[in-house]
């Protein structure tokens, strides 16, 4: 055990003393009023002796707190004393707490974009996490290096959260999730791009009876690309549906928006995803929701077999934050991004630098909509 006793005008004065010397598990021993200096007895000062011990040195407590013992108190002094002690017992721990959770200025300035971002806490957590890993003095960096630094690491996240191409091809495309999301018109997107692009032989296919326009929607999109259509009631119809669509390389299929409470809908949907054949299941989620509210969908979702994630909406929000957390959250690879309603030029690969940009405000001028269709899949 280590013992040191420090010789302070008030008590409080010896804390921060303490925490250097004996680390945040110190403990008070004992308090007691004393005088010195002086002339022949004189004019000498009134201090106070604190006597702390730790029993070893610690940099990372697992609690912030500072044990006080003191002896029964004598006299008046020594109760004041102790009500002293008593009255700041609390404030010490959160003192040292407060310190060791000191954000540099240039850092503090990103971390509040990111809060304004609905960037999660825990999301932000990790990446200050990260930030320290590769400098351990943040503060020693520029205002540009700090920026570059959160700019990296959040494309990391989005790099190893976005879908990776592969070699093989899904004959069925389901489009899930609930209403007003903009299903349909993603739909249309990827079908345009992959006959245009890829001179493919694509097919739509509705299970949206339930909005008769959807169904007038898909069958308008479909008269445009010169591409069969299918409308489904009822999961047994489906079988007869794709087999009058067989002749066809990829069929995108769009399923109901309906109230994602409903365990009936999740029922429902899973039926649709039943059909034997190669296919991947979209989960699409619009920009516009709040965070919250996107995690009890993906919850209540759980149990549909999700392979990708589409967000749409991009250009109705100036909140990002949910496409970040979504990637850290959730194992379903970010696919595609829609910027617009323009079919099918809005929409795009997931790329992890134009999302970052957005989420800090840098570069804004970079990331419009209306891109390209030669660049989009």
């Amino acid at each position: 055990m280590i013992i040191k006793t420090y010789v302070v005008n008030k008590v409080t004065e010896a804390y921060p003393l303490i925490v250097q010397d004996l680390g945040t598990e110190a403990f008070i021993l004992n308090t007691k009023p004393i005088k010195t200096g002086g002339f022949f007895g004189l004019f000498r000062k009134r201090l106070v002796e604190v006597v702390a011990a730790a029993d070893h040195y610690t940099e990372n407590p697992t609690h912030m707190e500072l044990a006080v013992k003191v002896e029964k108190p004598e006299n008046d002094t020594q109760n004041k004393l102790l009500k002293e002690l008593s009255e700041v017992k609390g404030l010490i721990s959160a003192i040292v707490m407060d310190e060791k959770k000191t954000i540099p200025t240039a850092v503090e300035k990103w971390v509040q974009r990111l809060r304004e971002q609905e960037v999660d806490k825990e999301v932000i957590e990790y990446i200050i996490k990260k930030m320290k890993m590769r400098h351990e003095i943040i503060q020693n960096l520029s205002t540009h290096e700090i920026e570059q630094l959160f700019l990296t690491i959040i494309v990391q996240l989005f790099e190893e959260g976005k879908a990776k191409d592969t070699d093989s091809t899904p004959f069925l495309i389901t489009l899930v999730g609930p209403t007003g999301v903009g299903k349909t018109t993603t739909i249309a997107k990827l079908a345009a791009a992959r006959v245009f692009q890829q001179r493919q032989k694509v097919g739509l296919l509705t299970t949206d009876t339930y909005r008769i326009a959807a169904v007038e929607q898909l069958k308008t999109y479909a008269g445009i690309l010169n591409i069969p259509v299918e409308v489904v009631s009822n999961p047994d119809e489906l079988r007869k549906s794709m087999e009058a669509l067989k002749g066809c390389q990829m069929v995108f299929m769009d399923s109901a928006g309906r109230n994602y409470l409903e365990d009936e809908y999740i029922e429902e949907i899973n039926q649709y995803l039943r059909f034997d054949a190669p296919q991947e299941n979209y989960l699409v989620l619009s920009m516009t929701t709040r965070w919250r509210d996107m995690r009890k969908i993906v919850d209540q979702m759980k149990s549909v077999p999700i392979d990708k994630l589409i967000l749409t909406k991009w250009d109705e929000t100036s909140c990002y934050g949910v496409a970040l957390n979504m990637v850290y959250h959730y194992p379903y690879p970010l696919s595609y991004v829609s910027l617009g309603q323009g079919v099918p030029q809005d929409i795009m690969k997931a790329d992890p630098h134009f999302m970052a940009k957005k989420i800090l405000g840098v570069d804004e001028n970079e990331a419009g909509s209306s891109t390209p269709i030669k660049t989009i899949i």
